[in-house]
C-alpha cells in the first residue's frame, strides 16, 4: 500500500471506528430528542442543503491552505458536533443549531480534500484490492463497537459513547500529517460549477449519484430507526445483531476485492445492484429478529458486489479527470446531497400515508440508479473550458 494512502486511510479507519460506536443509534437518539420522525428528518434535510451549497467554497479552501491542512482543519469540527450532542438535551434548539452547523463546515472541508487524495494516493491496477483490504479492516475493528455502545447505551446513556467518539475523531487527525501533498488546484467559480451541476453532459453522472445519495440516506437514517422498533428499543440486541452482520460482511469484502480486480466492474456493478435492489424489497416485510438477520446478511453480501466495483469505479473516474480530479469530486459531493435532498422531500410528503417499511421501495430502485455512472470523468471535456 502506498504510504500516503497507508496515512490517509488509518485517519479514516479511526472516524469508521468512531461511527461505528455511534452511527447506528445516531438516528435512534434524534428521534427520542424529537419525538417525532419528520422532525428527525427535517434535521438531516437542512444540514445536507447547507452542504449542497457549501461543497464548492469548502472546495476552493484547498487552493488557500492546501488539501491536507483543510482536512486536519475538519475534524475537530466533526468533534464538536458529537460533543454538541452530548448537551443536547441541556437546549434542544440551541444545540441543534450547533450541531447542525458543526457537522455542515466538517462536510465542507473534508469530503472533497479525502476523495482527491483518495484517487491519488489509490493505485489503477490494485484499486478493488484496496478498496476492499482498508474496507475490511475498519470493518474488522468495528465489529465489536455495536455490541459495546448498545450495552454502554443501556447501561449509562448515550454520553459515555459521545466522549469515546470525540477521543477517537481527534486521535485521527495524528496520521493527516503524514501525508504528502497532492498539488491539486479547484479552478472552477461557484456559478462555474452550478452550471456544470446542471450541465446536460452531466445528467447520467448526476442520476447515478442522486441514487446512491438517496439509497445512502435511507439505509443510514431509516433503516436503524426501523430496526430499533422493530426489537421494541433492545439496544444491546440491536448491537449484537449488527456486530454479528458485520463479522461475516468482513470475510465477504475481503474476497470481493480481488474479483473486483479480476474481473469486468461494471458487470459485477450490475449483478450487485439488482441483488442489493432485491434486498431492499425484502427488508419491507421483515417482521421478527431473525428474518432480520436474514435479510441484513443477505444485504451486505450485495452491498459488497455492488459497492467494491462503484467505489474503485468512481476513483478511476476522478483519477482519469487529470487536473479537474477536484473538480470531479465537487461535483459528486453536490450530487449525492441533492439525491438526499429528493428522497427526504418524498418521504416528507408520504410519511402520513405509508408505513415506514414501505419507504423502502425507494431505496431499492435509487440502487439500480448507480448503473447509469459514465464511462469517462470530465477530461474529455477539458478542452471545452
Amino acid at each position: 500500500m502506498p504510504p500516503g494512502l497507508a496515512s490517509l486511510y488509518t485517519s479514516r479507519t479511526l472516524i469508521l471506528v468512531a461511527a461505528g460506536f455511534i452511527g447506528l443509534f445516531l438516528p435512534v437518539f434524534l428521534l427520542q430528542q424529537y419525538q417525532s420522525l419528520q422532525a428527525v428528518i427535517w434535521f438531516y434535510f437542512w444540514t445536507w442543503f447547507l452542504y449542497l451549497l457549501l461543497a464548492a467554497p469548502g472546495a476552493r479552501l484547498m487552493n488557500v491552505f492546501g488539501i491536507t491542512k483543510v482536512m486536519i482543519y475538519s475534524l475537530p469540527f466533526l468533534a464538536f458536533f458529537y460533543l454538541a450532542l452530548y448537551f443536547f438535551e441541556n437546549d434542544v434548539l440551541v444545540w441543534t443549531v450547533v450541531a447542525g452547523l458543526s457537522l455542515t463546515l466538517y462536510r465542507m472541508l473534508y469530503w472533497v480534500p479525502y476523495h482527491t487524495d483518495f484517487a491519488s494516493f489509490s493505485e489503477g491496477k490494485n484499486r478493488g484490492k484496496q478498496i476492499s483490504l482498508l474496507d475490511s479492516i475498519s470493518t474488522f475493528l468495528g465489529i465489536l463497537t455495536p455490541f459495546i455502545s448498545g450495552f454502554l447505551i443501556m447501561e449509562f446513556g448515550f454520553k459515555p459513547v459521545f466522549v469515546i467518539v470525540v477521543v477517537l475523531i481527534l486521535t485521527s487527525m495524528l496520521p493527516l500529517y503524514f501525508l504528502p501533498e497532492v498539488k491539486e488546484k479547484f479552478t472552477w467559480s461557484y456559478q462555474r460549477t452550478w452550471q456544470e451541476f446542471f450541465a446536460g453532459s452531466n445528467r447520467k453522472m448526476m442520476l447515478a449519484y442522486i441514487g446512491e445519495g438517496a439509497e445512502n440516506w435511507i439505509g443510514g437514517v431509516l433503516w436503524p430507526i426501523f430496526i430499533w422498533q422493530l426489537l421494541e428499543g433492545r439496544y444491546l440486541q440491536v448491537g449484537i445483531l449488527t456486530s454479528a452482520i458485520t463479522l461475516i460482511a468482513v470475510i465477504l469484502n475481503l474476497a470481493m476485492g480481488d474479483y473486483t480486480d479480476r474481473f469486468n466492474k461494471r458487470k459485477l456493478m450490475r449483478a450487485g445492484s439488482i441483488l442489493y435492489s432485491l434486498g431492499w424489497i425484502a427488508k419491507m416485510f421483515v417482521t421478527t429478529a431473525f428474518q432480520l438477520f436474514i435479510a441484513s446478511t443477505y444485504h451486505s453480501f450485495a452491498l459488497i458486489l455492488l459497492r467494491t466495483p462503484f467505489s474503485a469505479l468512481i476513483y478511476e473516474k476522478a483519477a482519469d479527470s487529470g487536473h479537474f480530479l477536484d473538480e470531479y469530486s465537487t461535483l459528486r459531493e453536490m450530487y449525492l446531497q441533492f439525491g438526499r435532498i429528493i428522497v427526504m422531500t418524498i418521504i416528507l410528503a408520504l410519511l402520513n400515508f405509508l408505513s415506514l417499511n414501505l419507504v423502502f421501495a425507494l431505496a431499492a430502485v435509487a440502487s439500480l440508479l448507480v448503473n447509469l455512472l459514465p464511462k469517462h470523468g470530465l477530461y474529455e471535456k477539458a478542452f471545452n473550458f
